[in-house]
């Protein structure tokens, strides 16, 4: 029985290994356009089966953008666009991204 819980033990750890949230999530600003881009790192080795399965952005902490995704652009990285229009200078973005496998890494913008 033992040797069943530690087996079992091993091998969520080897899945805990393999899925990993985002490295970085990195937001901009174009005032100009209104468009604010999040980019994001997450190195896997099948975007189809291992990515960035969501992105949710807050403004001044309430949520106005919950986008799902079904695969990630390259293996190593992806990027959204959106379009936000009346932002002023002191508003705070946040972008979150949500790995399919676990985890979730949170980047802030403020806006000058």
């Amino acid at each position: 029985m033992k040797s069943l819980i530690i087996i079992a033990l091993l091998l969520a750890a080897a899945v805990g290994l393999m899925a990993h949230p985002a490295s970085s999530v990195v937001l901009s600003y174009d005032a100009k356009t209104q468009l604010l881009s999040v980019n994001f790192e997450h190195s896997v080795k099948n975007p189809a089966d291992h990515f960035i399965e969501n992105i949710m952005i807050k403004i001044d902490g309430k949520e106005m953008i919950n986008q799902m995704f079904t695969a990630q652009e390259k293996a190593t990285s992806g990027n959204a666009v959106y379009r936000l229009t009346g932002l002023k200078s002191g508003t705070v973005i946040e972008a979150t991204g949500t790995c399919n496998k676990m985890g979730k890494k949170t980047g802030k913008l403020t806006i000058k």
